[in-house]
């Protein structure tokens, strides 16, 4: 995994450089958002991740991940905020990052998040081995790296529906699921049509462009149509059992998805809001 760690602090740039390399990915540094961005526009072959501090010199990281997020829409992006700033959390998530960070945060939560992040920017079924790849860390690191490993895993790559229809005697729900695919790992509602194997969206044969967590939400909702989903389903699904951190970053990449995919995101006609309880995606025919 190839990152680009943008911190201005040295002895924490060198402390979190060590327990990146020791997990086996290939880390560069910068210690200004400046240098940052000229980094990642000559960067071949471009950066996984972005690992972002909040407060940075010249420009802060805020205004880093906006640039990255315009220029590298499926670039994964992780902040490190402060654990009191509340605010800085929700307006990182708003401007496109992935995750988020609380500091003061143990080597081994990063690298977890690490990993779970890169899970859900590859392709289902590529490189099934390569969230292993830390096998060479130890003690607190390699626990915690495993278990989020394990756990995007489990819950990153879902059963693709392919194959031919169900029988009868199967459930109504998978029957509907088989029907709505066209093709192997490929999903169709209403206007929408989802390849999982591409990892791509479309609507009306117009292609939108995701972020890493972004496409994993949407393919969640679209899997489950028509079932409400609770906001605690959602944060473990798409970011795992093993997060630490608040449900508001549900609701921020709900914000975004709706952004992007409905005409009128006030008024939003695909992604339901189930109040008190979580959202649904509403069947092709409801839309």
């Amino acid at each position: 995994m190839r990152i680009l760690y943008v911190e201005d602090e040295e002895a924490i740039r060198g402390f979190v450089r060590i327990n990146l390399r020791r997990g086996g990915m290939d880390v560069t540094e910068a210690e200004d958002g400046e240098s940052a961005l000229v980094l990642a526009q000559n960067a071949n072959p471009p950066f996984d991740v972005a690992l972002l501090d909040v407060m940075l010199p010249k420009m802060s990281g805020f205004e880093v991940c906006e640039q990255l997020r315009q220029q590298f829409p499926r670039m994964g992006i992780i902040m490190l905020t402060a654990k009191s700033q509340e605010e800085d959390k929700i307006r990182g998530l708003e401007l496109g990052a992935d995750d988020y960070v609380q500091k003061p945060f143990s080597p081994g939560e990063l690298v977890a998040r690490l990993h779970a992040l890169k899970r859900r920017m590859m392709p289902l079924g590529d490189d099934a081995g390569a969230a292993a790849a830390s096998g060479g860390e130890s003690g607190a690191t390699a626990g915690a790296s495993a278990a989020a490993v394990r756990d995007a895993a489990a819950v990153d790559v879902p059963p693709q529906i392919v194959g031919p229809a169900p029988s009868a005697q199967q459930p109504a729900a998978a029957m509907e699921s088989a029907a709505r695919s066209s093709a192997a790992g490929e999903l169709r509602s209403g206007a929408f049509r989802l390849s999982s194997a591409e990892r791509r969206l479309w609507k009306s044969g117009v292609e939108i462009v995701l972020t890493p967590t972004e496409w994993t939400l949407v393919k969640l909702l679209m899997e489950r149509e028509g079932e409400g989903l609770s906001r605690d389903d959602i944060l473990n699904s798409v970011w795992g059992r093993h997060y630490v951190g608040d449900l508001k970053i549900v609701d921020v990449n709900i914000r975004r998805l709706r952004q992007k995919l409905e005409n009128n995101p006030s008024e939003p006609q695909h992604i339901e809001t189930l109040w008190g309880f979580g959202y649904r995606w509403k069947r092709g025919e409801e839309q």
